[in-house]
């Protein structure tokens, strides 16, 4: 069993440097924002990947009784860690998707405007339309999580609308707006 820990590992590893060089081919500039699979690919890569790793460890479990019960421990402690590690991201990448899944955005960055698609509703956004701006973002470093947050932008007619780090890099949507009132949220696990 350790022998299979050590190959997962392996395999891990050489995951982790294919990706990084395959986002690094495809990466591109637009300046039309929607939901693309290579972005949400990259966002939740690694919570997928874990989220097998602790299948397998807990399929490890069901095979027959060859292994010590050293080999079971460290396969439910690791698998259940993972399992735990995994699971928020996968539920924030689904709540952010049903969120975004319709929508787009087209910046105009000579012009300081930002033009939101969602079905049946248009927003142009401009720094004299935008009261404030809120980000929200993950109070935890070390996670899979921690490169989902969203904004929530309040508009001087009183609507308020929420973009995910999803459908855009909240960096390049807030440099548009460097004048435009902001302040920062963290949470644990940044659910809409």
């Amino acid at each position: 069993m350790l022998g299979m820990l050590f190959k997962i590992a392996a395999f891990v590893v050489v995951a982790h440097y294919l990706v990084r060089f395959l986002l690094r081919i495809f990466r591109r500039q637009g300046k039309v924002y929607y939901l693309t699979p290579m972005r949400q690919f990259s966002l939740v890569f690694w919570s997928l990947i874990s989220f097998w790793l602790a299948l397998i460890m807990f399929g490890m479990l069901l095979r027959h009784h060859t292994d010590t019960n050293l080999e079971q421990s460290i396969a439910m402690g690791l698998g259940s860690i993972l399992l735990l590690f995994s699971l928020p991201t996968l539920l924030v990448h689904l709540q952010y998707w049903r969120h975004e899944r319709e929508s787009a955005m087209e910046l105009e960055k000579d012009h300081r405007t930002a033009l939101l698609l969602r079905p049946g509703q248009q927003y142009l956004l401009k720094p004299g339309s935008i009261q404030e701006i809120v980000e929200t973002k993950s109070s935890s470093s070390g996670s899979f999580w921690r490169h989902y947050g969203y904004l929530t932008i309040f508009l001087r007619d009183g609507r308020t609308l929420t973009v995910t780090s999803l459908l855009i890099d909240l960096e390049t949507l807030k440099a548009l707006w460097p004048h435009v009132p902001y302040r920062i949220k963290t949470k644990w696990i940044c659910f809409l």
